[in-house]
């Protein structure tokens, strides 16, 4: 295991200790869509983190901030169903309402026009015609179950 993986892991985990004690704030700004934003980025922060940390266990050097290519290197190594980490920001299996006929469409738009792999861009900016394309909103429950998986993933091969 490279010296830097377990510098990940805790910098994964302290993200989301941050993201819990703000999404449980009570400041003035709690209701707006920033702050809302700057919490999820938390979250986005540490999932990144945690592949990092997790490739790096295999010796893969990574680079950038796009969860969503971290993943699939992540899952071509850790392919087993007891290494997969649920979080918000995987858009691969969106199933769409059957009700709203035009909900694929609207979402394909969507994410052509707000790439995913520019996540961190749209978390940690004022909205904008370029990153203006998500909103999160997570109580302080959801930071507890990522920490746990996390941990328990990683103790897997530890």
């Amino acid at each position: 295991m490279k010296k830097n993986s377990q510098g990940f892991l805790s910098m994964a985990i302290a993200y989301i200790e941050i993201g819990k004690v703000s999404s449980r704030s009570d400041s003035e700004l709690k209701d707006t869509d920033e702050y809302a934003n700057a919490v999820a980025y938390q979250l986005y922060h540490s999932v990144e983190l945690f592949y990092k940390h997790m490739l790096s266990k295999k010796d893969v050097e990574t680079r950038g901030h796009d969860i969503s290519a971290l993943e699939i290197e992540y899952r071509n190594l850790f392919s087993e169903e007891r290494h997969k980490l649920e979080h918000p920001f995987d858009f691969s299996n969106l199933e769409h309402n059957p009700l709203n006929k035009s909900e694929k469409e609207l979402t394909k738009y969507h994410l052509e026009k707000f790439k995913v792999k520019f996540m961190d861009q749209h978390l940690r900016y004022p909205s904008s015609h370029n990153t203006g394309g998500y909103s999160y909103k997570f109580e302080p429950c959801l930071f507890d179950s990522i920490k746990e998986q996390m941990l328990k993933i990683d103790a897997i091969d530890s």
